[in-house]
């Protein structure tokens, strides 16, 4: 009996994936999050050896030593034990209105967005990518030995064999899932890993978090392919007010743009190519009454279209 049990558990479960999409990319995800316990647990020794080794750097540098060589020799033995922070930095940016990809050694891949900034360093332990400003989705190709850890303004983000995007714009961290899953830790390297009170966030397909002074926000649902539509030259909108598509825009183009004072922030719904500043400019135009005016060689400002006449 118990292989009829096993086959009516498989058939149930097999018509529960075939229901909805949706169930499928729940399944994948925990599937991901399994394969990727081994990374994060790699991730948390690595973390607690490198804490470890600064409480015990610190100890040496405060200790009265008759022998002038011993202090360099605990420095030493502490820059091994963090050889991880140690190691060069390849530095990659981008200029505003440019996107560039990047191919890691591991087969990862890296696509920066419109002026942005990464330090990467790979060791033998650890593949760690800083994220200076600016916006990256991250292609990550599994590793359990190595964890792959993006870290920004104190949050650190540990991939789950996954693709997702982190953004740091105005002192706030969002991180969003295109596939797989990924860990979201707040406070960085500051705070003991193994301690209770560090924070830690789990995100699936679709999911999105915001890091700020403020701590972490509540995991939302959002479209994750439209919140990354910009690598394929578009910005997608849904409602959102007209000052913070502006604002979107105007990382694609050479001039500042701005919005009057007197313009009320109209809700814009629908795709932009982004690789025409012209046509940007006319899209809005056309969806809300605004007219862009030139105010200096490099500032357009939106103002309000008068009414016509009667």
């Amino acid at each position: 009996h118990s292989g009829d049990v096993a086959r009516t558990v498989r058939r149930n479960h097999e018509d529960w994936l075939a229901e909805d999409n949706r169930n499928r990319m729940r399944y994948d995800a925990v599937e991901h999050s399994m394969r990727g316990l081994s990374e994060i647990d790699a991730w948390m020794r690595t973390e607690a050896n490198r804490l470890n080794a600064r409480v015990m750097a610190r100890r040496a540098r405060r200790a009265k030593v008759m022998v002038a060589g011993f202090s360099s020799l605990a420095a030493a033995l502490a820059a091994v034990a963090v050889g991880t922070m140690l190691t060069t930095a390849n530095l990659y940016e981008t200029a505003k209105a440019e996107q560039r990809e990047i191919s890691l050694d591991d087969g990862s891949r890296i696509h920066l967005n419109s002026a942005s900034a990464v330090a990467i360093r790979y060791s033998t332990e650890m593949r760690t990518v800083e994220l200076h400003n600016g916006e990256g989705v991250f292609d990550v190709s599994h590793d359990a030995q190595r964890p792959f850890v993006v870290s920004a303004a104190g949050a650190e983000v540990v991939a789950i064999g996954t693709r997702f995007r982190v953004r740091l714009a105005d002192g706030e961290v969002t991180v969003t899932v295109l596939e797989g899953a990924v860990a979201v830790f707040n406070d960085g390297a500051a705070v003991d890993p193994t301690s209770p009170e560090r924070e830690t966030t789990l995100l699936y397909p679709n999911d999105q978090v915001t890091l700020n002074d403020g701590g972490v926000t509540a995991v939302e649902s959002v479209d994750a392919l439209a919140a990354t539509a910009w690598r394929e030259g578009k910005l997608i909108f849904d409602a959102t007010p007209l000052r913070q598509v502006v604002e979107e825009m105007a990382q694609y183009t050479q001039v500042g743009l701005d919005v009057a004072d007197d313009v009320p922030d109209y809700p814009i719904t629908g795709l932009i190519q982004i690789r025409s500043p012209d046509a940007m400019l006319r899209f809005v135009a056309n969806a809300v009454p605004i007219t862009p005016v030139r105010a200096a060689p490099e500032r357009i400002v939106l103002h309000a279209t008068p009414p016509a006449p009667l």
